[in-house]
């Protein structure tokens, strides 16, 4: 039977960490869209993005999820899973992006890859064993390019961080695919956020396109990854950069 072009998502359910705002938001909108129930999680409320998206007719429920804990991440995917019935599809989008430099804060080296890393791989071994069960799944987790040519504001903890995160999305493909399970990653570049917000601006020179990325087109990506249009890619990462990035 053929697929609806206008919901290919339908019927999936969809676990969206950070989907309080940003790309997170914009993602699980998108997600909502295309047709699927979509979980929303985040440290922040995420009433807006919840609203919005039954709003426009589309499903979802949110929890307050700080994905540096193990244990919380296991009971909250846990319990998406057993009201959605299933678990298709987790979108790895939560992360910090602070200031830093090279030597860097040993405190905020901590934090970020507690969260970044740490709290990834939390919601990866949540989502394991049921997707594994199901004999299907699929994991997409938000790098940045600061994982292929490293960062200039951020810290040194940051761009290893995201570059940890290409090795796992690599090293889940790999022992995935066996089971029936995919993971790609995408790698954003710069992209207006609130989380970006107070950075320095001025590198649109370096950008062949001129522009600053909006959350939704980094949304765009992760829901064609989502979708079944990309069922045959796996391990595979995906620049978001508007061209500064060319290849990978």
């Amino acid at each position: 039977m053929p697929r609806d072009a206008r919901e290919p998502l339908a019927g999936q359910a969809i676990f969206v960490t950070g989907a309080a705002r940003g790309i997170g938001a914009a993602a699980a909108r998108r997600l909502a869209a295309d047709g699927a129930v979509v979980g929303l999680a985040d440290v922040l409320d995420c009433n807006d993005t919840l609203a919005s998206i039954r709003e426009a007719g589309g499903t979802a429920r949110a929890w307050t999820l700080d994905i540096s804990d193990r244990d919380a991440c296991m009971r909250v995917i846990g319990e998406a899973i057993t009201d959605f019935g299933r678990l298709d599809a987790l979108v790895c989008n939560a992360g910090v992006c602070p200031p830093g430099s090279v030597a860097g804060d040993w405190i905020q080296w901590h934090r970020v890859i507690d969260i970044n890393l740490h709290g990834t791989q939390h919601c990866v071994a949540a989502a394991w064993e049921p997707m594994s069960a199901q004999g299907a799944g699929n994991i997409v987790i938000v790098t940045s390019m600061a994982w292929y040519q490293g960062g200039v504001i951020v810290g040194t903890e940051y761009s290893a961080s995201k570059a940890a995160l290409v090795g796992m999305t690599r090293h889940i493909a790999r022992n995935g695919g066996p089971l029936g399970i995919r993971c790609n990653a995408v790698a954003p570049g710069f992209i207006d956020t609130d989380m970006t917000a107070d950075f320095p601006r001025g590198e649109l020179d370096l950008i062949p396109l001129r522009r600053r990325g909006t959350p939704e087109d980094v949304a765009g990506p992760i829901g064609f990854l989502c979708g079944p249009d990309s069922a045959y890619m796996t391990g595979c990462v995906l620049n978001v950069t508007g061209g500064i990035v060319l290849a990978a």
